[in-house]
C-alpha cells in the first residue's frame, strides 16, 4: 500500500516535544506544555513552552505566547466577516449590558491604539479608568513574533513590524520620550561576523538587502532552477554586466539606480509627486521603460502600499527615498552597519512595544524591568484585564459598534458593543480613540458623519504574508555566499536572513552550523487593475488557501532555489510560520496625502475627528510605521482627552 501523504510534513519538525508517538499534540488549538530545555527567568523554574497548531488554515504558530496568534488566524477572521456578513440589528438585540463606565476606550492594541494608552498614562496615571479593546488573542497589532524552538535553540523572528532606526536622545519627539520612559537603550550592538565561521555580510533587519544598501550586503537573484546560471550573486557590483537581461534594461535600472537627475524645480514638489502615480512618473517624466516599473513593483509592494506602482502615489514612493522622487539614497562603502542605522530587535518592533506595555502594566510581562527580561519572559494574561486596573486590556474582544449617546454634540458618552467568546458586550466611555484601520471604522460607527464616510471611501488596503521559516542550519545560504535573495520565478519575491541583535543570556546565534529564521516577504500587488481591485484581488488569494497549500509551495521554492547548494528540506525545516495580514499597508493614491483638485485630503478630514471619537490609526500618516502610529494614537489621545 502506498504510504500516505502528509499535508503539513513539517510540522514534525518544529519541535520535538510537539510530538508524541508521530501524533501532534497541539492539533485542534490545543496546547502543548513541556519542559523547556532553557529557562528565560533567574529562578530554577523551568519555562513551559507552547506549540500550537490552531486549524487547517491558520496552520502552526510556534511556541511561547505568541504561538496562537500569528497574523490574521482564523479567530480573528471570521469575527471581522461578523461585521461584514451578519445581521448587526439582530446580533446587537443579544447585547449584555456589563455596566462598566470607562474615561476611555481604545479600540485596537497596536502601536497606535498603545500610542493613545501611552498619552493617557501620561496624563492620568492610575487616577482614570481606560480600557484597550484588541481583537487578537495576544496584543500588539502587526508588532508579534514567531518563535521556533530548533535543538535548544530559542529562535525568534518578526511577524509584521519590523525594522527601526535609533531615535535622538536629547530631542523631544516622542518616539525619543519613550526610549527614555520605558527604559529602551539609545545603543545596541549585534553579533560580528566571525570570518572562520562565514564570511557572508548579512544585514541586521530583513529590508536592507532587497534594494537599499543592496550593495553593502551578499544579495542574489534567483533566476529559476533552470536557467543557465539559477543564482546571479550580488548583481550589483559590476552593474549588472552578469544579468541575463537585454543591454538596453541594464542601461535603464543602472540609471534608475544611480538617480543623478531632477525631473522637476517646483518649490511644491511634493504635492507635484502626489498628483500622479509613481508608474508616470518612471515611464512618463524619467522616460524609463514598463519593465523598470515592474522590477520595483514589489519592493513599493513589500516596504509600503501592497500594491502596484501604477496605483501607488509617487510621494508615497520618495517617501521610501525611491529612483526620482529626489529623496536620493546613495550608497557609501566608507559607512558600517551602525553608520547605516537600520536594526530589528529578535521578534522585529515587538522589542519596542513590549518595553511600553511593560512601562504601562508592569505585571503585563513577568520578571524584572531589564532588557531581555522584557523581551522574552511570558505574557501575564490574567494581569492585563483585572477588575482593579485602572488600565486594561481586553483580548478576542473585536468592536462591531459605536455610537454616541444621543447628537454626537450633545451626547455626554459613548456606547461601544464587542464581541468577545460568542457573546455581545456593551461598555460606555467619554471619550473613544479608534486605533484600528478605516475598513472596520467605517463599518461600525453607525453615527459617522457623511464627510467622514467619503473620505474614507478614499482609504485602500492591501495585503502581505510574512513567513518565517526556521532552519537547523544555514550552510546552503552560505555556499551559495548570500544572505538575502530576491526571486524572480516561483513562489514570492524576497527573502533574508539578519545578524541577531546581542540581548545578554538568551542572543540567538550567528553560525551557519546553527539555527536561524529566514524571513520571507510575500506581497499580492495586481498591476493593471484600479486602486480598488488591486486590494481584494489580493486578499482572495492571500486568505484562499489552506496553511498546507502555503507549505508546500514553500518548501518547493526553496527547494528549487537551494538544493544544489547542499539543502534538503526534510533533514533541514524545523517549522514553517504563516502571518497573514490581509490589511497590511494603506495604499496612498494620488491625492490621498494632499488633496486632490483644490479638495482637502481624506487623511485630514478624518483626522478632526467628531464628537466624542477620534481616530489615530497610522493609515493616517499614509505611510505606516510604528514611530507614525504612535504620534498617531497620541495625538488623537490628547484629542480625545478634552472631553474626559
Amino acid at each position: 500500500m502506498a504510504k500516505k501523504k502528509n499535508k503539513s510534513k513539517f510540522l514534525s519538525n518544529i519541535t520535538r516535544r510537539d510530538f508524541i508517538a508521530g501524533s501532534l499534540v497541539g492539533a485542534g488549538s490545543a496546547l502543548l506544555h513541556a519542559n523547556a530545555p532553557w529557562s528565560i527567568f533567574k529562578s530554577s523554574i523551568k519555562k513551559k513552552s507552547r506549540g500550537v497548531f490552531s486549524d487547517p488554515w491558520t496552520g502552526f504558530g510556534g511556541v511561547g505566547d505568541y504561538g496562537i496568534s500569528n497574523g490574521n488566524v482564523a479567530s480573528t477572521r471570521d469575527a471581522a466577516h461578523l461585521i461584514r456578513d451578519v445581521s448587526m440589528e439582530e446580533l446587537l438585540k443579544t447585547t449584555e449590558e456589563t455596566g462598566e463606565e470607562y474615561d476611555m476606550v481604545i479600540i485596537g492594541g497596536g502601536f497606535s491604539g498603545i500610542g493613545a494608552a501611552y498619552e493617557f498614562n501620561k496624563a492620568y496615571g492610575d487616577t482614570k479608568k481606560c480600557l484597550i479593546l484588541e481583537n487578537h488573542p495576544v496584543f500588539g497589532g502587526e508588532a508579534k513574533q514567531n518563535e521556533f524552538d530548533v535543538d535548544g535553540y530559542r529562535i525568534f523572528a518578526p511577524q509584521g513590524s519590523n525594522d527601526f532606526g535609533l531615535p535622538n536622545e536629547s530631542n523631544n519627539s516622542l518616539i525619543s520620550e519613550i526610549y527614555r520612559k520605558t527604559g529602551l537603550p539609545f545603543e545596541f550592538k549585534f553579533v560580528n561576523k566571525d570570518p572562520s565561521k562565514s564570511n557572508v555580510d548579512t544585514p541586521l533587519d530583513n529590508y536592507y538587502g532587497v534594494f537599499w544598501e543592496e550593495e553593502r550586503y551578499d544579495t542574489g537573484y534567483f533566476m529559476g532552477k533552470d536557467a543557465v546560471t539559477p543564482w546571479i550573486i550580488n548583481p550589483r557590483e559590476d552593474r549588472l554586466a552578469r544579468m541575463p537581461w537585454s543591454n538596453k534594461f541594464k542601461t535603464e535600472l543602472n540609471r534608475a539606480f544611480d538617480d543623478k537627475e531632477t525631473y522637476y524645480k517646483g518649490d511644491d514638489l511634493d504635492t507635484w509627486l502626489d498628483s500622479m502615480t509613481y508608474k508616470e512618473l518612471l515611464e512618463n517624466k524619467m522616460g524609463f521603460s514598463s519593465k523598470v516599473t515592474e522590477y520595483f513593483d514589489p519592493i513599493v509592494a513589500i516596504s509600503m502600499g501592497a500594491v502596484g506602482c501604477d496605483v501607488l502615489s509617487a510621494y508615497s514612493a520618495r517617501q521610501l527615498e525611491m529612483p526620482g522622487t529626489e529623496a536620493r539614497y546613495v550608497y557609501d562603502s566608507s559607512k558600517d552597519d551602525y553608520d547605516v542605522g537600520v536594526y530589528s530587535f529578535p521578534g522585529g518592533n515587538t522589542g519596542i512595544y513590549r518595553h511600553i506595555i511593560k512601562h504601562l502594566m508592569p505585571e503585563a510581562i513577568r520578571g524584572e524591568k531589564e532588557f531581555e527580561a522584557i523581551l522574552y519572559n511570558d505574557i501575564n494574561f490574567e494581569a492585563i484585564d483585572r477588575p482593579d486596573n485602572a488600565m486594561k486590556i481586553r483580548l478576542n474582544s473585536t468592536a462591531i459598534a459605536v455610537q454616541h449617546d444621543g447628537k454626537a454634540d450633545a451626547s455626554e458618552y459613548v456606547n461601544i458593543t464587542y464581541y468577545q467568546d460568542g457573546k455581545v458586550k456593551k461598555v460606555k466611555a467619554k471619550s473613544v480613540v479608534m486605533g484600528i484601520g478605516g475598513w472596520v471604522a467605517k463599518k461600525i460607527i453607525s453615527d459617522l458623519p457623511e464627510p467622514l464616510l467619503k473620505a474614507y471611501d478614499e482609504f485602500y488596503h492591501g495585503p502581505i504574508l510574512t513567513v518565517n521559516v526556521a532552519v537547523r542550519n544555514w550552510r546552503f545560504l552560505d555556499k551559495l555566499g548570500i544572505s538575502s535573495g530576491r526571486m524572480f520565478e516561483g513562489f514570492g519575491n524576497f527573502f533574508s536572513i539578519r545578524r541577531p541583535m546581542i540581548t545578554g543570556e538568551y542572543t540567538q546565534p550567528y553560525d551557519p552550523e546553527k539555527p536561524i529564521a529566514l524571513t520571507f516577504y510575500v506581497p499580492f500587488h495586481k498591476p493593471g487593475y484600479s486602486i480598488k481591485e488591486q486590494g481584494p484581488l489580493g486578499r482572495l488569494e492571500l486568505l484562499n488557501k489552506t496553511y498546507a497549500e502555503y507549505e508546500q509551495e514553500i518548501v518547493k521554492q526553496m527547494t528549487a532555489m537551494f538544493s544544489d547548494a547542499g539543502f534538503d528540506a526534510d533533514r533541514d525545516i524545523a517549522g514553517i510560520i504563516l502571518n497573514r495580514w490581509g490589511h497590511a499597508y494603506i495604499s496612498p493614491q494620488p491625492g490621498f496625502h494632499f488633496g486632490k483638485d483644490g479638495n482637502e485630503a481624506p487623511r485630514d478630514i478624518v483626522r478632526k475627528g467628531f464628537g466624542r471619537i477620534q481616530f489615530g490609526h497610522s493609515e493616517l500618516s499614509g505611510y505606516m510605521s510604528h514611530t507614525r502610529a504612535l504620534n498617531e494614537g497620541s495625538r488623537a489621545a490628547m484629542n480625545a482627552m478634552k472631553f474626559i
